[in-house]
């Protein structure tokens, strides 16, 4: 009886140090959103020690591994556990890597109750390379990583800080918000709505709308359409091939969103020009794309991270539509009418942890 107590005794002891190494998905959401230099300083408490740091591109990365225990000697059983930091212009993620599925299985239920969700974590038709959960501004991307007979499981937790300057001042501002769940968790789920966008020639993707059918109207096209995250580029006005919007013809000819330039959707072309202060070369009837205003057109306004549509009144003679090319000038001068149709406008190419 004694000796039955006693196994049970050391049992439980054993089994609560082991759960005492694992670091539970609310206080991998509680440390990613502390500070970098706090974040460091409750690795070092849970008994991960700074190992070496090395850089890549802007982004400074710095490993911990777990050293809570001692591994014994053939013990093959032991939990390989390490942490790497990365920071970028004050944005930080944090890495765990553990050699423990169990641990990894249990962070991901974690995360699910917390909240955090992963639209095709379910679908048995494709396997994917890694899976984004997204919880209001945070994100935890899992993976498995397979090398020769060990296997190494990772989560990446990362949280989204919009700058408190941003006021939404110009439709640059917008570029900060880089998913949908951003969106959502910023400007509200009754503004936001998920949709899709026809390109030509049958090229669907996944996009998000930004107060559909109002003169704020935003779609937000997504580099990664299955996360709907990292934007490819932000449409505003003209008439857009959107599903939800099939059935009518509807034409947002004002939009409220500015530029920093102050160029703006329904601004009449003689404006622009003045804005400009260069005159304005765009694509005529003849050619693919009619109405595009050419990079080569920049003065005041960059042309070269937007493309800009104008819209026209009176071209349908024969003379625009015969026009591979034409000039703002020369088109006011012949009395045409034409505006800002639509822009679009595209982020810098920066490297981000969203």
């Amino acid at each position: 009886m004694m000796k039955n107590f006693l196994l049970i005794t050391i049992w439980a002891i054993l089994s609560t140090s082991v759960r005492a190494q694992e670091i539970s998905a609310g206080k991998w959401i509680n440390m990613v959103s502390m500070t970098t230099t706090k974040a460091e300083d409750h690795l070092r408490s849970k008994k991960f020690i700074y190992r070496q740091s090395y850089s890549s591109g802007d982004t400074l990365f710095k490993t911990y591994e777990y050293t809570g225990s001692k591994k014994k000697k053939g013990n093959e059983n032991e939990v390989e556990r390490k942490c790497v930091v990365s920071t970028l212009k004050g944005s930080s993620a944090l890495t765990f890597h553990t050699s423990s599925e169990d641990e990894y299985r249990k962070i991901i239920t974690g995360l699910r109750k917390e909240g955090f969700y992963c639209e095709y974590e379910t679908d048995s038709t494709a396997q994917h390379a890694s899976y984004l959960y997204q919880y209001k501004d945070m994100t935890a991307d899992a993976s498995i990583k397979k090398v020769d007979t060990s296997t190494t499981y990772s989560i990446c937790f990362y949280k989204k800080t919009i700058s408190p300057e941003n006021m939404l001042e110009t439709a640059e501002d917008l570029l900060e918000f880089s998913s949908h769940e951003y969106l959502v968790y910023f400007f509200g789920s009754k503004n936001v709505k998920k949709d899709l966008y026809y390109f030509a020639d049958n090229d669907i993707v996944n996009c998000s709308v930004l107060f559909m059918n109002t003169n704020r109207q935003v779609i937000f096209v997504w580099k990664d359409p299955l996360n709907r995250r990292k934007i490819a580029n932000l449409l505003f006005g003209g008439q857009h091939n959107l599903k939800s919007q099939q059935a009518n013809d509807n034409v947002i000819a004002e939009n409220s969103w500015k530029l920093k330039s102050g160029l703006k959707v329904g601004m009449p072309l003689m404006e622009l020009r003045i804005l400009n202060d260069n005159n304005i070369a765009f694509c005529g009837g003849k050619a693919p794309n009619p109405g595009l205003v050419l990079p080569e057109s920049s003065g005041n306004i960059d042309f070269r991270n937007a493309d800009v549509v104008l819209g026209c009144v009176n071209c349908n003679d024969d003379k625009f539509l015969a026009a591979q090319k034409l000039n703002s000038d020369r088109a006011m001068d012949d009395g045409r009418i034409l505006f800002v149709l639509s822009i679009v406008l595209y982020p810098e190419e920066t490297v981000k942890f969203d």
